[in-house]
């Protein structure tokens, strides 16, 4: 008798998180059954994007991110300037964290002032005016920074179409739901429009013109190159920094698995080994599959920028991953290498 309540217990606990799980998305279609309205209404794919992004796949949607950075060193014209620059030898921690830093003060407009009425607190028209002006100000950051090196147009679209194909590929491999169409159509317009505000020429106004994009720049500028791996191995190293020594070997053997081939040949790196690859694999859907039946959603989304900056005009991370760059907080005309910040210019103004 005990064994059968104790079973309904689980199967009726098992339910209730499927119904809370699928509650969003189900709402999603029937809030929206044309899907192509999200790719005419930027506002509305940011809310989407926001939710799958930071709340129903936060983990697997940031490694992903990650992963497409990593990815932007397979092209030896990337490389080699990021080589030159030698800002990932001399300060990797930095540049991670610039780098995540004001990608997320570009994209968590939405976020911050959900977690705010998540709290109860009012915001005003003037409180979310100046988180957008934030996302506008980030954005002119990070221009600014990119204008300091001769980047190549192709490679800026490259650039968008891993930043929108990669956490698709990620979270459809390795979550514990597939993305729907809303959510696809929702990445694809947030990271266009960042696209036409970064000045791209040429970009591909269509998800399938973009991944067309992809596939011919990998064939024609992915290739190996001593530069490409002499830039990722600093990145390699960071993320090392927060294991214990017994496993870094296994992340370092990892790490092929979830590459792909044209990727491993272009930073010279072997095959995995079929053991390694069935046991990532088999690590991640475990971890899927214990999300999907026995953990319901998360309430709040997961975001490191905070509402607003402290008594010395700076924001604080909300929380470190790889340490700590900025004790005191960060303004954002100080993300990006110390030698273009105004303080390093003896300037308080960023020109």
């Amino acid at each position: 008798m005990v064994y059968f309540i104790l079973l309904g217990a689980i199967l009726s606990y098992v339910a209730i998180v499927r119904y809370y799980r699928y509650q969003y998305v189900n709402k999603l279609k029937h809030i929206y059954p044309d899907p192509d309205i999200i790719l005419k209404n930027g506002k509305i794919a940011q809310e989407i994007y926001c939710q799958t992004f930071r709340k129903e796949f936060p983990l697997i949607s940031r490694e992903s991110i990650e992963v497409a950075l990593f990815k932007t060193f397979t092209v030896p014209t990337v490389s080699k300037i990021l080589v030159g620059t030698r800002e990932f030898e001399k300060a990797p921690l930095r540049r991670a964290e610039d780098t995540e830093l004001i990608l997320s003060e570009i994209i968590d407009v939405y976020p911050r002032i959900q977690n705010q009425l998540l709290a109860n607190q009012v915001v005003t028209p003037k409180e979310t005016a100046k988180q957008y002006e934030r996302a506008e100000i980030s954005i002119q950051r990070l221009n600014e920074l990119h204008g300091k090196y001769p980047i190549l147009n192709d490679d800026y679209i490259f650039t968008i179409a891993l930043f929108v194909d990669e956490p698709i590929r990620w979270i459809n491999a390795f979550e514990w739901r597939s993305l729907d169409i809303r959510e696809i159509n929702a990445f694809f317009k947030v990271w266009y429009d960042i696209g036409l505000k970064m000045n791209i020429k040429n970009l591909p106004d269509t998800y399938e013109g973009l991944m067309k994009f992809r596939k011919e720049y990998e064939q024609r500028a992915v290739c190996y190159s001593p530069s490409n791996w002499k830039v990722a191995q600093p990145t390699l190293h960071l993320l090392y920094s927060r294991l214990p020594s017994f496993m870094k070997p296994v992340i370092r053997n990892a790490l092929p698995c979830l590459l792909e081939e044209i990727d491993r040949k272009s930073f010279g790196i072997e095959e995995p080994n079929w053991i390694m690859n069935y046991g990532v694999r088999s690590i991640l859907r475990l971890r899927a599959n214990f999300i999907r039946y026995f953990l319901l959603p998360r309430r709040h989304y997961w975001t490191r920028t905070p509402w607003q900056p402290n008594k010395n005009g700076k924001y604080m991370p909300t929380f470190c991953i790889y340490g700590t760059v900025y004790p005191d907080g960060y303004q954002i005309s100080e993300l990006g290498p110390a030698k273009f910040t105004p303080l390093y210019k003896k300037c308080p103004v960023m020109h």
